[in-house]
């Protein structure tokens, strides 16, 4: 019995060990990913610019939405959710699409998006890390000393709601310079 006891307690060590391994190779995904796209349908060449907001990562495993404007202006959001494995990223999106791409360096990803049935397209996206470096100064147009959504829209057009959403620490809907700062320091990743 102490045997069996020992033997488990091996197994189950090496695979905590191996997990912790397995985790530090995977590098940090969150943040956001932004830039253009080029998309190709049966009918028509189209092109835009999106952006991948990684906001979970649990070692290889990762999830976020995609957002991106359509013809009419409108801005989309797209639920997602992903693996990292050896430099290659494998994306599940909606209920007819997968994407698969690489890193090409730490601060840029490339993805390719195919997507079946009725809407059947394929696109490709070169994104870079947004680092948000814009001042309070620079966004604090009116000068109140406050940051509004409308504020934040006009910097960052794609990621304004994510912003409001884990900036505001108080939720009442504004930021102030503090509440700004601590959030830029913690979305700045090399």
């Amino acid at each position: 019995m102490k045997r069996i006891v020992l033997i488990m307690t091996f197994a189950v060590a090496t695979m905590l060990l191996s997990g912790f391994a397995f985790a530090a190779d995977t590098p940090e995904l969150r943040g956001t990913w932004r830039g253009p796209f080029i998309t190709q349908t049966p009918s028509e060449l189209g092109e835009g610019t999106a952006a991948y907001v990684i906001n979970v990562q649990n070692g290889p495993m990762f999830a976020g939405y995609k957002l991106w404007f359509n013809k009419k202006n409108v801005l989309v959001q797209e639920k997602f959710a992903g693996i990292y494995d050896n430099g290659q990223l494998f994306f599940g999106e909606g209920k007819d699409g997968y994407g698969y791409g690489y890193l090409t360096s730490k601060q840029n990803m490339a993805i390719n998006y195919v997507e079946q049935g009725s809407t059947v397209k394929a696109i490709l996206y070169k994104l870079e890390r947004v680092h948000f470096t814009t001042g309070f100064v620079e966004i604090d147009k009116d000068g109140n000393n406050i940051i509004m959504t409308a504020e934040i829209t006009n910097h960052y057009p794609l990621n304004a709601k994510r912003i409001m959403e884990e900036a505001d620490a108080n939720k009442d809907g504004k930021l102030t310079k503090k509440e700004w700062e601590a959030w830029k320091k913690a979305n700045t990743r090399e």
